[in-house]
């Protein structure tokens, strides 16, 4: 699916953030709407967290939602108010681990909030979580998706611009080992940086059930991946769920995306 975007406005945004445009509103049309299972959101409050181009939250809106996009990066943020300018999405910038920062922004409890592969680079989880559960009314929806910290890409090394530093598993080596061979291929020094930031801040399946449980979430769903309904749009690869679930250690090594469905208790 190709969202019609203006090429006025698509000249100033890349080729590789209007797909990730478009893979957004897929992802919330072709499996993320079935997966939270509202019939009917219109009305509803949904926020994102981690908007990104905010095709996700374009989707909802159509669909009748009121709808709030969080972004931390000045670049993804203005991409979000570039493609959807005539939309009355609330697109704002904030840190999720600063309420002050969108204290202003968010006056109203949400129905469903959405951090949909965000969750690991955030380094103070407990913090954003716990955030996240005040911002939720009674009965509100949370989704989560990330790369399980075992995975075969959970240190994002796919995003590297050398073939041989997408190795899988290459993010497990020691930080020293790591940094040299990345080093060695000729990474950058920016990539290499961003690739060590996000191997501290990965988290487990154990920890992060672990953690939501101790905040106060309800579990309702949980699905692990081996190839996760993002790469049917990526790649045109069929969603397979991982055959090892039901073996916790082989679970976090074969689990390349969990998802996680969550409610706030009704009191």
């Amino acid at each position: 699916m190709d969202i019609s975007v203006p090429s006025h406005i698509a000249e100033q945004i890349s080729n590789r953030c209007l797909r990730c445009y478009n893979e957004q509103q897929w992802y919330g049309e072709n499996f993320l709407f079935d997966y939270i299972g509202d019939s009917n959101v219109s009305g509803k409050s949904i926020l994102e967290i981690g908007c990104a181009e905010a095709g996700l939250l374009k989707f909802y809106f159509d669909k009748g939602a009121k709808c709030s996009g969080m972004e931390l990066s000045d670049i993804r943020f203005n991409n979000a108010v570039l493609l959807n300018g005539d939309n009355s999405l609330h697109l704002f910038q904030a840190n999720i681990c600063e309420p002050q920062s969108y204290d202003n922004e968010l006056v109203e409890k949400c129905d469903t909030i959405i951090i949909r592969d965000v969750i690991e680079h955030i380094q103070n989880k407990r913090l954003a979580l716990n955030n996240i559960y005040d911002l939720l009314r009674p009965g509100g929806k949370l989704f989560i998706s990330f790369p399980p910290k075992y995975c075969a890409y959970a240190g994002h090394q796919q995003t590297a611009p050398i073939i041989l530093g997408k190795l899988p598993y290459l993010h497990l080596l020691p930080n020293l080992l790591y940094k040299g061979y990345l080093k060695l291929i000729g990474c950058p020094k920016n990539k290499i940086e961003y690739l060590i930031e996000t191997k501290k801040t990965r988290i487990s399946i154990y920890e992060i059930r672990n953690l939501l449980k101790d905040i106060g979430f309800i579990i309702k769903k949980e699905s692990n991946w081996f190839i996760r309904p993002a790469y049917s749009f990526r790649f045109g690869l069929p969603k397979i769920k991982n055959p090892f679930s039901w073996i916790p250690l082989l679970n976090e090594i074969f689990c390349n995306g969990i998802l996680l469905l969550l409610e706030k208790p009704k009191r």
